[in-house]
């Protein structure tokens, strides 16, 4: 029987591609730590001799070994490093390491001499490993230890680990380590690594054996472990660790939004006076210190930018609180810091979050607790007001530093390089900011934080390489609901999306929406030159008709693009451009429902001359009259009558609109009625206004209507309905219908452009329906709350006569 072997260099590629940076790999080393129980972790960097200089000391002595020359090329390396660390706090360790060169060593133990000079070591005491520890779980890769374990033993920590891959970090920074070990009341005991041995290629894995040595403690603890590891790859200087490790990466290791009672500080006294669990304590305390110095110290978000942040928004989601019954699921709070509103809750019930996100109960529980906060700055304010008190350099580095969109927290650790700007965009923020056609709300303004657990958030798991999430019907819900309900929460409430980014979108729609049509109208008028040479003579004059219909429509959609080239930067010009993106949309829908019948003809047609063909000719006939009415009321949108106010019954645009729009009714079970107040019939009732922006805000809201009762009706009734009075003496006209209705906390924005609860809805609609309202002088507000608080219908004022 035949099994796999392993080549000894897998180790040395999977090392390679997991541990992507020194960062990754001194972080993993912390996570090792803390999953071993140890209250902090000391990193010491000793680097007295500058890594060129040992990289050109190590290839002298390659070069003279075996040569005369040798001994004196010896002393010659003992002499410059010596000269190099004088004076330093390191100088006698070197000089002792150095004396073994005064008993000839061979260039192999001169090499690894040199070598242990600067090195790294990683302390912590914590429980420790007894020898076969070491062997059955240190020395496994991929070991499923920590997998099965969700809890350490004595601090209820969250383990951090779980793929057994960080002691591949130790290959990452050096070609050699020890390790030594000793749990509580054992002996120590230490294994060797020489990393550069599992590079041969004609070796497997199970060729190199490694030896678990009894040893001595290497400090005063109960329990603990001491990596070093020395032949060091990367050239450490103090500038590195103190800007990049330390200033860009383990600044940045824990979450900056934790608040102060979570702190290690604030822990210590809150578990003293029993008001928080300790479970609940983020923040794990790292000493590093460079060649046995002081500690240095890490810092959180310096106080010159969170003193300038503009807004923050914090959601909080606990699938606990979702139910049948509606409950609340997902809060949200925003925060406006520079003009000292009150914050801006909101609260999400169950039914919207799963028609937001098109998704279920069952999917959104998977998900479990998560808490995220997303803080804005505004670059050119921000600018602004740091070069007022003098420190926009330093302030511009400090969001430098942090911004980057939203990082991963996991049980309080960063995962990888998340939420930083020169790394993966994994919430596709900066490529959403684009498709939005502005660029406010994107990582180069934002710091964030993304909360999770891995005991409370299994379906949410790191990349093997730490720089993500794998691709999961969760993490894809996440994203959603992020996206959703933060970020774009965000970007209604900064207000930057503006005229250019609205006219953007409108723009996008009419751009694409008439060679669609073009392509709709080509498919049509094929099927019926195939119809025309089937069908019997008494219902050529049905085909005809339709001809003409389609003829008309592809005139239409000529002029209308004509009308979206003539539209300018005023209000006007914007709702023409949203009226002709409207219909635009609204045609296209219905001409892909019309083809669609019109292949269902064809192939009834290409078996039999069934009966049932004149009853669908006869359908297909008046659903694309259906089409050319609405574009025909529409008729004021082009160049011809572009915004001229005129006096006109509004009544009879009210009929044409509905009758227009009659074959949609009857497809989606949606009755709709118009009445004048108190009148058993309708009567004219003249305006002045622009007739084609009157149109076009009726019909954005019918379609809003008709969306929303589709997806359920009030509680205690049985029809889908909406309702249009038109009010002659109190110059109104009232929409309702008995849908699910607009929660009161959209009361404030349901009209913003951009804000939409539909899962691919633009937030165009009602927007454009209050231009209308506004540009007429005018307003359109919700009426008031039925009796379960929630809005479902909109007044409309009318210019007086």
């Amino acid at each position: 029987m035949a099994t796999f072997s392993v080549a000894a260099r897998t180790l040395v590629h999977l090392g390679a591609e997991l541990i992507t940076s020194d960062e990754v790999a001194i972080n993993e080393l912390i996570k090792n730590a803390f999953d071993a129980e140890s209250p902090r972790v000391k990193i010491d960097i000793h680097i007295p001799v500058p890594q060129p200089v040992v990289d050109e000391s190590i290839s002298k002595i390659n070069r003279s070994k075996g040569t005369p020359t040798f001994k004196a090329v010896i002393q010659e390396i003992k002499k410059e490093i010596t000269e190099q660390t004088y004076g330093t706090s390191e100088h006698s360790r070197v000089i002792e390491l150095l004396e073994e060169f005064d008993s000839h060593p061979t260039a192999e133990q001169a090499t690894r001499t040199i070598e242990s000079l600067n090195y790294i070591s990683i302390e912590d005491s914590g429980c420790g490993m007894d020898a076969k520890t070491l062997e059955s779980v240190f020395l496994a890769i991929g070991t499923p230890s920590k997998l099965t374990t969700n809890n350490s033993k004595d601090l209820s920590r969250k383990i951090l680990g779980n793929k057994g891959i960080g002691r591949l970090a130790m290959m990452r920074l050096g070609d050699s380590a020890k390790v030594t070990s000793w749990s509580k009341g054992g002996n120590a005991h230490e294994i060797l690594f020489d990393w550069r041995l599992f590079d041969d290629p004609t070796k497997d894995i199970n060729d190199i054996s490694l030896d678990i040595k009894s040893s001595t403690r290497v400090r005063q603890t109960e329990s603990g472990t001491v990596i070093t590891i020395s032949a060091l790859k990367s050239h450490w200087t103090e500038e590195k660790i103190r800007n990049k490790l330390i200033g860009d990466f383990l600044r940045r290791l824990q979450n900056p939004f934790v608040k102060p009672e979570e702190t290690n500080e604030g822990a210590d006294k809150n578990l003293q006076a029993g008001t928080i669990e300790k479970t609940k304590i983020l923040g794990f305390p790292i000493d590093i210190h460079i060649n046995g110095g002081a500690r240095i110290p890490i810092e959180g978000m310096k106080k010159l930018l969170t003193d300038l942040v503009q807004t923050d928004i914090e959601l909080e989601f606990n699938p606990k609180e979702l139910s049948d019954n509606n409950g609340p699921a997902l809060r949200t709070e925003l925060i406006d810091y520079q003009r000292g509103n009150e914050p801006e809750i909101t609260v999400r019930t169950t039914s919207e979050l799963t028609h937001a996100l098109t998704t279920s109960i069952v999917a959104l529980k998977k998900i479990g607790p998560i808490r995220a906060t997303i803080r804005w700055f505004n670059r050119d304010r921000l600018r602004q007001q740091a070069t007022l008190h003098g420190n926009w350099k330093a302030a511009k580095a400090e969001l430098d530093i942090w911004s980057g969109g939203i990082a991963i927290y996991r049980d309080g650790f960063r995962v990888g390089f998340s939420g930083q700007s020169t790394g993966e965009d994994w919430l596709g923020l900066d490529s959403s900011a684009l498709k939005r056609g502005g660029f406010a709300v994107n990582r180069i303004q934002t710091v964030g934080a993304l909360e999770i657990s891995r005991a409370e958030n299994p379906g949410l798991v790191d990349r093997s390489n730490r720089e993500g999430l794998i691709e999961s019907p969760e993490s894809n819900l996440v994203r959603e609901m992020l996206t959703k309900f933060a970020i774009d929460e965000l970007r209604r409430y900064i207000g930057h999306e503006g005229h250019e980014e609205k006219k953007a979108k409108l723009d996008d729609i009419v751009e694409s929406a008439p060679a669609t049509i073009r392509a709709r109208v080509v498919q049509a008028e094929q099927g019926l030159t195939d119809i025309r040479s089937k069908v019997p003579l008494e219902v050529q004059g049905s085909v005809q008709s339709i001809a003409d219909h389609l003829h008309f429509i592809k005139n239409e959609v000529t002029r209308f693009e004509e009308a979206s080239k003539l539209a300018g930067e005023r209000r006007e010009d914007i709702l023409e451009l949203a009226g002709v993106g409207t219909v635009m949309s609204g045609v296209l829908h219905e001409l892909t429902r019309t083809t669609g019948h019109t292949r269902q003809l064809m192939q009834k047609l290409s078996k039999d001359e069934s009966p049932q063909t004149k009853a669908l000719l006869g359908k297909l006939d008046a659903e694309i009259k259906a089409i050319n009415t609405r574009l025909r009321q529409l008729d004021p949108l082009t160049p011809s009558g572009r915004h001229r106010k005129e006096v006109f019954d509004l009544s009879a645009l009210l009929n044409t609109i509905i009758e227009g729009y009659a074959a949609r009714f009857e497809r989606h079970e949606v009755k709709c009625k118009l009445i004048i107040s108190n009148e058993p019939e309708l009567r004219p009732v003249k305006v002045n206004m622009v007739r084609g922006f009157v149109s076009l805000a009726i019909e954005n809201l019918i379609t809003n209507s008709i969306y929303w009762v589709q997806q359920s009706i009030k509680p205690g009734q049985t029809d889908r309905c909406i309702s249009i009075e038109l009010d002659p003496e109190s110059r109104t006209l009232t929409l309702r219908d008995n849908g699910p209705g607009i929660s009161p906390a959209d009361k404030n924005r349901i009209f913003t452009a951009g804000f939409s609860l539909r899962p691919r809805g633009q937030g165009l609609g009602l927007f454009i329906a209050a231009e209308v309202a506004t540009y007429h002088e005018a307003k359109l507000v919700l009426d008031s709350a039925d009796d379960d608080g929630r809005f479902r219908g909109f007044v409309l004022e009318l210019p007086k006569e």
